[in-house]
């Protein structure tokens, strides 16, 4: 029998090295005909299918780095009304090795829409660029503000967003009234105004805040009274007949004041009552108290918006 004979020690590692050299060369063809595999097509309709899809996280995994949107954008797309259906790319026009663009078209509120687009070649993949995505840009003939969902958006500040149909609603919910559809298409911005009206339940939905607002004015007690007749609350005290000077104020409230709004953006709350007992020293320098009821207590003042909140100017 003829003797084996052993592989030596730089036989061994020279023959691991051919591996690990073929085993690289393998995955380097696999990356290779991976990347060459996609294409501008490609790399477009995965984007439109994943608009129509209406999944955020799909439609984000299908753009370009410098097109991400932001967390606003992603959240209003989870709002949409409505998302494109049946899209198909109809034609690429390359420009460079890393570009081009993309012709397509797509079912949307009952029509078919044309549009264009340009792909990006990043990291082996063609991904939609910034222009593949649109904006809403709103405005209110109340307020300052709308909402997408719970997205707020700004009358001056378009938002960022992508292929879908989204209602537009007055903000602030519960006190105006209002709503508008608008459809977003790439590279476009749509144009929206949203006809705002008082909610029929505004009063009740305002009056919380009044309350609130007339119990700070109030606040006080028999071992912290208020130090001074509080402004802007409705409150007129003729304290002056009584006493010389005044240096403390204890409230009560009977009645708070029912508040009404009216279409300019003014309310009047009224038919309230409170009791206060002023002490303070007399014109002979003596300490003394008086108290006083208002049976027709009335707080006048105007509505302001400040995004999504509701903001009481009192007079």
């Amino acid at each position: 029998m003829t003797p084996r004979r052993r592989l030596g020690r730089g036989a061994i590692i020279a023959t691991a090295a051919a591996v690990l050299v073929l085993i690289g060369a393998v995955i380097a063809l696999v990356v290779w005909f991976t990347a060459r595999g996609d294409s501008p097509e490609a790399g477009a309709q995965r984007y439109l299918d994943a608009l129509a899809s209406g999944d955020a996280d799909e439609v984000r995994a299908t753009l370009t780095s410098s097109a991400l949107p932001d967390a606003a954008t992603l959240e209003a797309f989870g709002a949409a009304t409505a998302y494109l259906s049946d899209p198909e790319v109809a034609g690429v026009e390359t420009s460079g090795n890393d570009a081009a663009t993309v012709s397509a078209a797509y079912f949307l509120t009952g029509g078919m829409h044309a549009v264009t687009f340009t792909v990006r070649l990043e990291d082996g993949q063609w991904l939609a660029d910034a222009d593949a995505l649109g904006s809403i840009a709103a405005t209110t003939t109340m307020g300052d503000a709308v909402t997408i969902g719970d997205v707020v958006l700004e009358a001056s500040a378009p938002l960022v967003a992508l292929p879908a149909v989204y209602d537009v609603v007055a903000a602030p919910a519960g006190i105006l009234t209002g709503e508008a559809e608008v459809v977003v298409a790439p590279g476009a911005t749509a144009d929206v105004t949203v006809e705002v009206a008082l909610a029929p339940d505004a009063s009740a939905t305002a009056q919380p805040a009044v309350d609130a607002y007339l119990e700070a004015c109030t606040a006080s007690s028999a071992d912290t009274p208020a130090t001074t007749s509080p402004a802007s609350c409705g409150i007129s005290i003729p304290w002056g007949a009584d006493l010389a000077r005044a240096e403390g104020y204890v409230f009560r409230i009977e009645t708070l004041p029912t508040v009404t709004l009216d279409a300019t953006g003014g309310f009047i709350a009224s038919g309230g009552s409170y009791v206060v007992t002023v002490s303070g020293q007399t014109r002979a320098g003596e300490p003394a108290s008086f108290t006083y009821r208002d049976d027709a207590w009335t707080l006048r003042g105007a509505l302001t918006f400040e995004g999504s909140e509701l903001i009481l100017q009192a007079w």
